[in-house]
């Protein structure tokens, strides 16, 4: 059986179109996307504050690791995420 490692943004990008139902693939998703908004390209998710709880709570869930809800640039883009969760794990 081949072990593969996912990357930290390849899992957050997983979880989050399962979590959410997207009707895309993870492969979708840049790591730059606005996960919040959708900038001029057209590009993003769109996700509203709900989405943000249920963000929190699946990263807390994947990697043990909630981002201070008082900052909410943490959540701008699954690059953002994967750079607070690799300074909070230390990967």
């Amino acid at each position: 059986m081949e072990n593969v490692q996912l990357s930290i943004e390849n899992q957050i990008k997983n979880m989050i179109v399962t979590k959410f139902g997207l009707d895309i693939s993870p492969e979708d998703i840049n790591d730059d996307d606005p996960l919040f908004d959708v900038n001029e390209q057209g590009e993003g998710l769109d996700l509203d504050s709900v989405d943000a709880l249920e963000l929190a709570v699946g990263l807390k869930e994947l990697f043990g690791v909630k981002p201070q809800s008082s900052d909410m640039s943490v959540f701008k883009s699954v690059g953002s995420i994967a750079n607070i969760i690799r300074s909070t794990i230390g990967d």
